[in-house]
């Protein structure tokens, strides 16, 4: 008995833990990207396996398509209202959970063609993404070799 009562003690100070560190993080929602969860797919596949990844490459249209669309959805000006002035995180899961099924309703309903736009508009957010941290790493690759030159030897 002793030993479930330490359990439960335990599991609440890290659920606790785990709030508190999300709380102080600040809210992810308004970070959310189409181009930046199409990056965090694509290594995450790369990372596991190569045919799954090349398969991935050649199909991934439909999920940049539904990426746009779920990132456009739920950076609505009326939705993060009220996702803001919410404070119990049962309360917003639950937002977030009828947002997302209104959002899977509404994208069932679009065109192929519509897809297809959603699709590019999120390959030219993830190219220019790439692009941007290709520049960014050879500023910082300038930025250390003026600060701390190689050494020759």
């Amino acid at each position: 008995m002793p030993k479930t009562v330490n359990t439960r003690k335990k599991v609440k100070n890290e659920m606790s833990k785990t709030r508190r560190s999300y709380l102080k993080k600040g809210k992810r929602i308004h970070k959310l990207s189409a181009g930046w969860a199409s990056w965090r797919w694509l290594s995450g596949i790369s990372a596991k396996e190569k045919q799954w990844f090349l398969g991935s490459l050649m199909g991934r249209g439909g999920y940049q398509a539904w990426m746009v669309h779920l990132t456009r959805g739920l950076q609505d000006p009326n939705f993060l209202l009220k996702f803001e002035a919410t404070s119990d995180p049962w309360e917003r899961s639950k937002l977030v959970g009828q947002k997302i099924s209104e959002l899977r309703k509404s994208y069932r309903a679009l065109t192929d063609e519509q897809r297809a736009e959603l699709a590019k508009q999120a390959e030219v957010e993830l190219k220019a993404g790439l692009e941007l941290m290709g520049k960014d790493k050879k500023t910082i690759q300038e930025l250390l070799a003026l600060v701390d030159p190689p050494t020759s030897e």
